[in-house]
C-alpha cells in the first residue's frame, strides 16, 4: 500500500536574506567543491584521458598514417622497369618495394611463402606474366600493368629512335562539382566526439542532478536550506554547480583529444579543429541545460531513491534517442527522416554540430535551429520550475510525469 502524499508547507525566505545570485552561486559553489573533490570523479576524469591517448595511439597504430608496402619482385628485366614501378606506385598513392629476383622459379617460391605480394616475370618477345598467391588486389594491379606498358612503349621508341620525352602530352585539368574539403573528417570526428561527450554528460550530470535532489528530500535538509533561499535558487544552484563539473570535465577531456589528435598526427588543422570545438560547446550547453532542468524536475517528483529510475526513464530514452541520431544520423544525413529531425529539438543539439561539420547546412538553418533550441530551452526551464515549487517538499509515494505536467497549468 502506498504512503498518502502529504505536502510539507514552503518556509519563506527571510526579507533580509542573500540576492538571487548570490544565493545561487552559494549552492552551486557548495555542489562544485562537493563532487569535483570526490575520488570517483577525479578517477574517472583521469580513466576517461587515458582511454583517449591511448585510443587515439592505436587508432593511428592500426590505420597506419600512411598505405602499407607493397613488395614486388622482377625476373629478367633491366632498372628501367624497377624505377617504373616504384614511381607508378608512389604516383598512385601505393607506395611499392621493387627487388631483382634471379629465376622464375624463386619469384614463385618467395610469393607463395608471403615473402612478396606479386611478382614479375619478363618473357620473350615482349611477353610479361604477373605471379601472385591468390591474385594481385586491383591497385597492385593496375600499377604493375600500367607501368609494364609504359617501358615497353619507351622501349618501343628507342628502338626507332624516338624519345618519349619529345613526344607531346595532353593537358588534363580537374573540376569537381563537390570538392571534397580536406579537414573534413576531422571535422566530422570532432562533432561526434563532442555529441559522445553531451550524452555522457547528460546521463551522468542528470543523475547527479536528481540524485542530489531525492537525497536531499530523503534527509529533510531541502526543508533546511529552504528557510533561507528560494526553490527556484536552490535548484539552479544545484544545476549550475553541477553544470561547472560536467563542462569543466568535457574541457578537460576535449582538449586531451585536441593535444593527443594533434600529437598523433591525426589532427593537423589546430584552427579549424578549436573552431569546430566551441561549435560543438554551444549546442553541448544548451542541450545539458534543457536535460538539466527536467532531470532537477524529476527528482523533486519522489521521495525515495528507488523510485527514481522509473521517473528518470522517459529522459533517459529520450537522451538514449538523441544519440542514436547523432550515430546512425551521420549516414544518412541527405534522408528526409534525418532532416526534419535537426529542426526539432533536442535533437538538433547533436545533429546540428555534424552538419555544420560537414558543410550540409547554411546560416539561415543554424540560426533557426539555434533559436528554436533556446526557446525548447526555456519552455522546459520553465515546466521545470513550476514542477520543482511544487514537488520539492511533498513526501510520499511517488508523483507520476502526467499528474506532474497538470501542475504547470
Amino acid at each position: 500500500m502506498s504512503t498518502p502524499t502529504q505536502t510539507l508547507p514552503p518556509t519563506p525566505a527571510p526579507d533580509g536574506g542573500a540576492g538571487a545570485m548570490t544565493s545561487v552561486w552559494l549552492i552551486a559553489e557548495r555542489e562544485i567543491s562537493t563532487r569535483a573533490r570526490t575520488k570517483s570523479f577525479l578517477w574517472s576524469t583521469i580513466a576517461l584521458m587515458l582511454v583517449i591517448v591511448i585510443g587515439l595511439i592505436v587508432w593511428k597504430a592500426f590505420s597506419g598514417g600512411g598505405t602499407d608496402t607493397d613488395k614486388v619482385g622482377i625476373v629478367g628485366a633491366d632498372t628501367s622497369l624497377s624505377t617504373t614501378v616504384t614511381e607508378v606506385g608512389k604516383a598512385a598513392g601505393t607506395p611499392v618495394s621493387v627487388r631483382t629476383v634471379d629465376s622464375p622459379a624463386q619469384a614463385r617460391s618467395q610469393v607463395d611463402s608471403g615473402d612478396l605480394d606479386g611478382a614479375i616475370v619478363v618473357g620473350p618477345s615482349g611477353s610479361f606474366t604477373l605471379i601472385s598467391k591468390n591474385g594481385l588486389s586491383d591497385t597492385l594491379s593496375g600499377v604493375l600493368r600500367t607501368s609494364i606498358s609504359q617501358t615497353t612503349l619507351a622501349t618501343g621508341l628507342a628502338e626507332r629512335g624516338v624519345d618519349a620525352a619529345d613526344l607531346p602530352r595532353a593537358t588534363i585539368a580537374e573540376d569537381q562539382t563537390q570538392p571534397a574539403k580536406p579537414d573534413n573528417g576531422q571535422r566530422i570526428i570532432i562533432a561526434i566526439v563532442g555529441a559522445m561527450l553531451l550524452i555522457m554528460a547528460i546521463m551522468l550530470g542528470g543523475n547527479m542532478i536528481a540524485v542530489g535532489v531525492v537525497e536531499e528530500k530523503t534527509s529533510r535538509i531541502v526543508e533546511l536550506l529552504l528557510a533561507t533561499v528560494k526553490p527556484l535558487h536552490l535548484m539552479w544552484g544545484k544545476i549550475l554547480g553541477i553544470g561547472v563539473v560536467a563542462l569543466g570535465q568535457v574541457v578537460v577531456l576535449g582538449a586531451t583529444a585536441l593535444i593527443a589528435g594533434a600529437a598523433t598526427g591525426m589532427l593537423t588543422i589546430a584552427g579549424t579543429a578549436v573552431g569546430m570545438f566551441a561549435a560543438t560547446l554551444i549546442w553541448f550547453l544548451l542541450g545539458f541545460v534543457f536535460f538539466a532542468t527536467l532531470y532537477a524536475a524529476a527528482g523533486a517528483l519522489v521521495s525515495r531513491q528507488e523510485e527514481l529510475g522509473s521517473t528518470i526513464m522517459p529522459l533517459t530514452v529520450l537522451s538514449m534517442a538523441v544519440m542514436y541520431a547523432g550515430i546512425f544520423g551521420i549516414q544518412a544525413l541527405d534522408s528526409t527522416f534525418i532532416q526534419v529531425l535537426t529542426w526539432i529539438p533536442p535533437f538538433s543539439a547533436v545533429l546540428v554540430p555534424i552538419r555544420i561539420a560537414t558543410g550540409d547546412t547554411d546560416p539561415m538553418q543554424i540560426v533557426i535551429t539555434l533559436v528554436l533550441m533556446i526557446a525548447a530551452c526555456a519552455v522546459a526551464t520553465w515546466i521545470a520550475a513550476r514542477i520543482y515549487q511544487r514537488s520539492i517538499l511533498r513526501t510520499g509515494s511517488r508523483v507520476k510525469w502526467s499528474e506532474a505536467l497538470s501542475m504547470t497549468r
